[in-house]
């Protein structure tokens, strides 16, 4: 068992590889690395966390006068570390995709608001969707989740154990996809009806000219859109359950694949 107290050169390379992967899972991962969290937040987490860790992790070997084989220890935990987090952000990514698509429907495409923690203008359904998937997220323990996946990843993946495998790549590619998918899954019933609300609008005005689409579908979209989000509440927060409860089981298995 490694005791940071007495350390050397050698101990404290070996403490700054667990500090590596811990942060890399730390600045991605869900919640952990968003943006409104504040980076002195983060660094203390990540330091926390790998003193907890050093001590019952397997013995690192690290040469100190091999600065080569150093750095591409820090590639592989960094990797480690980012891939964990990544996971969590695909299905996040999901979640806010269905919200942009259904803002859009709803005619809301025009109304966006800023996200600090994408940087970037989201709608404001997504943004509405992704608080409550986060909410959902930390009322499942879902925070959790991802600490238990960094702390089995010691014992899958031992210090500079990880490579980068066509499996591994395949992996990450399938989960980027499924973001649309499951986005898409997820809104299908708001998306589908107001799709419908719509082809309805444009067959009575083309049937009644005197009708003004503009001044009578877009208050018809809203309403119905609203009264969709209100009552497929419950099915919704089912549904994002659901998904994040696959978490637990794709870190597994991309530690598997980091591990070759």
């Amino acid at each position: 068992m490694a005791n940071l107290l007495s350390y050397d050169a050698s101990q404290m390379l070996a403490f700054i590889l667990v500090l590596v992967r811990v942060s890399g899972i730390i600045a991605t991962a869900p919640v952990f690395g968003s943006s409104i969290t504040p980076v002195q937040i983060k660094i203390v987490l990540s330091l926390m966390l790998a003193l907890i860790l050093y001590p019952f992790i397997p013995s690192i070997a690290v040469f100190p006068n091999r600065p080569d084989h150093y750095i591409l220890l820090i590639a592989s935990e960094l990797l480690i570390g980012v891939v964990l987090g990544m996971i969590g952000r695909f299905l996040f990514a999901a979640v806010e995709f269905a919200g942009t698509v259904i803002g859009f429907q709803m005619g809301l495409g025009m109304a966006n608001v800023f996200d600090p923690q994408s940087q970037e203008q989201v709608s404001l359904v997504g943004r509405f969707e992704s608080i409550t998937a986060t909410l959902i997220f930390l009322a499942m323990d879902g925070h959790l989740i991802i600490i238990q996946a960094l702390i089995r990843s010691y014992s899958i993946l031992p210090p500079g154990g990880a490579s980068v495998s066509q499996p591994l790549v395949e992996k990450l590619i399938d989960l980027s996809a499924s973001v649309f998918v499951i986005g898409l899954q997820i809104g299908a019933p708001l998306i589908v009806a107001l799709f419908l609300a719509n082809a309805i609008v444009g067959l009575l005005a083309r049937s009644v000219p005197q009708i003004q689409v503009f001044v009578v579908g877009f208050p018809l979209t809203l309403l119905l859109g609203f009264l969709f989000l209100f009552f497929g509440m419950p099915f919704y927060s089912q549904a994002v359950h659901q998904m994040f409860e696959k978490l637990d089981t794709q870190l597994f298995d991309a530690l598997r694949l980091l591990g070759g």
